[in-house]
């Protein structure tokens, strides 16, 4: 399974008109209005996604090195990959941590995946080193199992694992269509592959 960029996109189009609508915007003068429009006229016009972009290649450098070094674990491959195409999101409840950002690349927001996990392995120490939480929602935390390499979607109540996705590009996909409110014809609650 592959990473859906045309949910990536309809998450772009959701976030522009969100802005655009909202007091921020409103209360910008003519001149700075134009200016940002500008600017994302520029970024769609180079193909990528205003205001989803993807982590800069510091911030990925900076983002496994800080796993190594304060969770002692090496990031997988098809993690850095997706935070490559879009660094962390926010929307309806659905958040993927992005990478531990630079300010100075002007990308800054969101949760990110180093501080979420020193958080959530202080408070639940019996998951510390079992899973690396990439996101969560009012029902699930999403994570890659460690051990098994495995990609999971966990109960918040019970902290036990209620679905298995085939790929990280399934699950991201999933809280895509979550955050976007696309009904699925499965999802983790109906699909629970156990572990054994």
């Amino acid at each position: 399974m592959k990473l859906k960029t045309e949910l990536l996109q309809e998450l772009s189009n959701l976030f522009v008109q969100d802005l655009r609508s909202s007091q921020y915007y409103q209360q910008l003068s003519a001149e700075e209005r134009n200016a940002l429009e500008r600017g994302l006229a520029r970024e769609a016009s180079r193909g990528g996604r205003p205001l989803v972009p993807g982590a800069h290649p510091d911030d990925l450098e900076s983002v496994r090195s800080e796993a190594e070094g304060q969770l002692g674990i090496q990031l997988p491959p098809e993690l850095l990959a997706v935070l490559e195409s879009v660094d962390g999101f926010s929307e309806n409840g659905v958040t993927l941590y992005g990478a531990d950002q630079d300010p100075e690349h002007d990308q800054a927001y969101g949760a990110s995946i180093v501080a979420e996990n020193v958080c959530l392995w202080a408070s639940m120490p019996e998951l510390a080193e079992k899973y690396l939480f990439l996101g969560d929602s009012d029902l699930w935390y999403f994570a890659w199992e460690i051990e098994s390499d495995r990609y999971a979607a966990l109960s918040r109540s019970t902290l036990k694992p209620v679905h298995y996705f085939e790929s990280i590009d399934g699950m991201i996909n999933d809280m895509l269509s979550q955050a976007l409110r696309i009904p699925q014809a499965s999802g983790p609650v109906n699909e629970f592959k156990p572990p054994f």
